[in-house]
């Protein structure tokens, strides 16, 4: 088998016609027959017309036709359709660039299957002049591969996820928490959790049912998840619980953000079968400032206290009237409240 990696010098000189160059495609691909069945997936030698030459019996399984009906009418589009056609059929990209290509998971249809996902390898082929003459194609059927990685991916993602806000379950959240925790401290940039309890739960349970508290839920959690950054957390505590993993944000940064979030919570209208249903939340906000830590022994238990003073900030901020953000380095004992003692 000539050395049919290398690129073509001089591509189309030397012939008078592609007919020609067809021909010692043609006889390349015979010429080489024995060996190119040795491959298991699917194959097919193309020329520069995009038309088939030679193919092998996983190609015609795969596509749903004959040797006899592919000779008859053999452009490669007649056969595969892909996604990538017909401004960047695989053939065309191997023929223009006469470089080899691997294409992952591409979309495409036969006559046999609408769905097919396809790994598609190609090499140009040369004559021992260097000519560049066509292509070889092979096909690999990743399907059912592809269907068992989304399936897998559906179970992972169930299994970090809240079912009813699709934001990330506790446990989930607070190994996130101490793995930035732990980044933080090495990047020496400021990380604030931020904690939010609905204000007057109960109450829209019991005026207007426990599916308008489902939707509130996840009204809130969908408004939540628009507001925060890409690099952010967000997950779901329980009951009428968020918590938001702010990374690099200091403590001014999350107020901002707090008040930003509670104020867009507090105008949007929430409505369900009909009923306005009005909707404020509580904040509170704790922030590790990694300069004032040498070293960070426990993530794990560092990320709870956090949580925890989130807990602690949001009392004064019910007490307060509702509808208000407090951070926990801000909290004044002069103020007479215990935070302990103060119910949500």
């Amino acid at each position: 088998m000539p050395n049919n990696t290398l690129p073509s010098q001089n591509s189309l000189t030397g012939k008078n016609s592609s007919e020609e160059l067809k021909i010692d495609l043609v006889k390349w691909a015979s010429e080489n027959s024995s060996l190119l069945e040795i491959l298991i997936d699917a194959y097919c030698v193309v020329d520069l017309a995009n038309n088939i030459v030679a193919v092998n019996t996983a190609f015609t399984v795969l596509c749903g036709e004959s040797d006899r009906k592919i000779g008859k009418n053999p452009h490669f589009n007649n056969f595969i359709k892909t996604e990538l056609c017909p401004g960047r059929c695989p053939t065309i990209q191997v023929i223009t660039s006469e470089k080899s290509l691997r294409l992952d998971e591409v979309s495409a249809t036969t006559k046999l299957d609408q769905n097919l996902k396809l790994t598609i390898s190609g090499v140009p082929v040369f004559s021992d002049t260097h000519e560049l003459l066509g292509c070889l194609l092979t096909l690999r059927d990743v399907t059912a591969e592809s269907k068992l990685q989304i399936k897998y991916d559906e179970k992972k993602n169930d299994a970090i996820t809240d079912g009813l806000t699709h934001l990330y379950n506790k446990v989930f959240t607070e190994e996130c928490l101490s793995k930035l925790l732990k980044g933080s401290l090495r990047t020496k940039k400021p990380l604030t959790v931020m904690m939010g309890d609905i204000d007057h739960f109960k109450h829209v349970n019991d005026t207007f049912g426990h599916l308008a508290g489902d939707h509130v839920l996840s009204s809130v959690a969908h408004i939540l998840q628009e507001t925060i950054r890409d690099s952010d957390i967000a997950g779901r505590f329980g009951g009428e619980e968020f918590v938001v993993i702010l990374s690099n944000t200091p403590q001014a940064g999350a107020l901002i953000f707090a008040e930003r979030f509670r104020k867009l919570l507090e105008s949007t209208q929430i409505t369900f079968e009909g009923k306005h249903i009005p909707i404020t939340i509580s904040l509170g906000t704790s922030t590790f400032i990694p300069e004032s830590v040498i070293q960070l022994d426990n993530p794990e238990e560092k990320g709870k206290q956090m949580v925890g003073e989130c807990d602690i900030a949001l009392y004064p901020s019910k007490a307060d009237g509702r509808n208000k953000t407090t951070q926990f380095e801000a909290i004044k004992t002069e103020k007479g409240i215990d935070p302990t003692t103060t119910k949500k």
